[in-house]
């Protein structure tokens, strides 16, 4: 069996790289806010245009696929999600840290489960808990500062198709669950 080995996750991904200009001239966005995500499952997209509407100032962030979306806002509440497909012209709350990943050192997948593991949500929601804002939240940076062990990009990959195989079954039971009581 390989090793694995520790690495400070900002050496492994990057944080909050792209974000949006009034400058590109959209004429409309599909946004995301923190409150219509929860452990990867969205509620709702807001359709907005912007020729009528005016955008919300939190209405800045970029994302890509795989990107991850992580809430900085009461991390316990669970408002994250990784980003498969998207919508044109998609954006997201500024009050998501979004991570992308250097896919040579860290699989989306594997990190996405890795930061969602109760272990490391409860712990940056203690980190929130100390925070001097109004309310618990954490920056990116805490994100970054994150210590973990990882094995290699291969075994990475395996983890994670396991993973997602054993959500996919769980959402497939829930649906079946709900049509009994139907």
């Amino acid at each position: 069996m390989k090793t694995w080995r520790k690495i400070r996750l900002g050496d492994a991904c990057k944080t909050n790289m792209y974000s949006y200009s009034p400058k590109e001239n959209w004429n409309f966005v599909n946004y995301l806010d923190t409150g219509n995500i929860t452990d990867n499952k969205i509620d709702s997209i807001q359709y907005i245009d912007i020729v009528n509407e005016k955008l919300p100032s939190r209405a800045r962030r970029k994302v890509k696929k795989d990107s991850i979306i992580y809430s900085t806002v009461r991390p316990n509440q669970h408002h994250f999600g990784i980003i498969k497909s998207q919508p044109e012209n998609f954006l997201v709350s500024t009050g998501f840290a979004v991570i992308d990943t250097d896919s040579k050192v860290l699989d989306a997948d594997f990190l996405y489960y890795l930061l969602t593991q109760s272990t490391v949500v409860e712990s940056l929601h203690a980190i929130a808990e100390q925070s001097t804002s109004a309310y618990p939240s954490i920056k990116p940076s805490d994100i970054e500062n994150l210590e973990i062990e990882i094995p290699d990009i291969a075994t990475q990959k395996k983890i994670a198709d396991v993973l997602f195989s054993l959500d996919k079954k769980i959402a497939q039971n829930m649906e079946i669950n709900k049509n009994l009581v139907a």
